[in-house]
């Protein structure tokens, strides 16, 4: 996960940014304990989104309190310890390590040495994840790779690698849920998982071109300028991706975490979208 997925804050209430810093905080503290000090440095906007939409669908009664952040000793509101918490502070931790994984392959000289040593680090944080939810890690494995076999041939069509990854959000966001709550869980999760791989593709296309890296838009556009000058029609896809998203969350029960969840998909997603449309086109 890549931290595309976040509120607008002007457009929140108060309460809701600050339930949104609530369980960021939450997550920071309890992955330190439960995963590794050093999730903390890794945590991104995403998995925060991810586990909010999990506490809405699932309807968890949620408390919150104030405790000393342990990275910067300033005392912070933070959501109580609960399963949702815990849950994606483990997803965290071993999408983690495989996405370190990554950066090991696509990486050279000082970059690869750098990600070599994080990837260390990252096996004891999937190995400490993998002994609270066993499942998860082989489900993702086995997901990652047909997604990696994909890339790997150089598959140039969007909808196919992009369905992939999709498939892997789909697992981290549905685990250890059941029934209509695990069916809501797994169409938010592969939509939201769908728009990420994308966006992604979309803002690393220049410069995984002159890298001369796998990039599923250069392969399908030919180009990064040919990526750019389509940027219209990337930008439907990822709506419509972000519109499933929305159609799937409407499923669930209404509750307080409503406006927090639309914003952030709906708002944050066309910010995520103007801003690395500006940058590209600012390179």
């Amino acid at each position: 996960m890549f931290g595309y997925i976040r509120p607008v804050q002007g457009e929140l209430l108060v309460k809701e940014n600050e339930f949104y810093k609530a369980v960021y905080c939450g997550l920071c503290r309890e992955g330190g304990k439960k995963i590794s000090r050093f999730t903390r440095f890794f945590l991104n906007n995403d998995f925060v989104f991810l586990c909010i939409v999990r506490m809405a669908v699932n309807g968890e009664t949620v408390c919150a309190s104030v405790k000393r952040c342990p990275y910067n000793l300033k005392k912070k509101c933070m959501v109580c310890e609960n399963e949702s918490l815990i849950y994606t502070c483990a997803a965290f931790g071993i999408l983690l390590y495989y996405k370190v994984l990554d950066d090991v392959r696509d990486s050279k000289g000082i970059k690869k040495l750098f990600w070599k040593i994080c990837l260390c680090l990252a096996s004891r944080m999937k190995k400490r994840a993998s002994r609270l939810y066993p499942a998860l890690e082989t489900e993702v494995k086995t997901s990652l790779d047909k997604l990696y076999g994909l890339e790997s041939s150089g598959c140039s069509s969007p909808d196919l690698v992009a369905d992939c990854f999709a498939n892997v959000t789909k697992i981290v966001a549905s685990g250890n849920t059941e029934s209509e709550k695990k069916a809501i869980l797994e169409e938010c999760g592969y939509h939201i998982g769908r728009y990420i791989y994308l966006i992604d593709a979309f803002e690393d296309s220049r410069e995984d071109g002159k890298k001369g890296n796998y990039n599923v838009l250069n392969r399908y556009y030919s180009t990064p300028e040919k990526v750019l000058e389509a940027s219209d029609i990337i930008k439907i896809t990822l709506e419509d991706s972000i519109m499933a998203f929305c159609r799937a969350y409407e499923k669930a029960d209404k509750n307080g975490y409503d406006n927090l969840v639309y914003n952030t998909a709906q708002l944050g997603s066309k910010a995520a979208f103007a801003k690395t449309l500006d940058k590209l086109k600012n390179i």
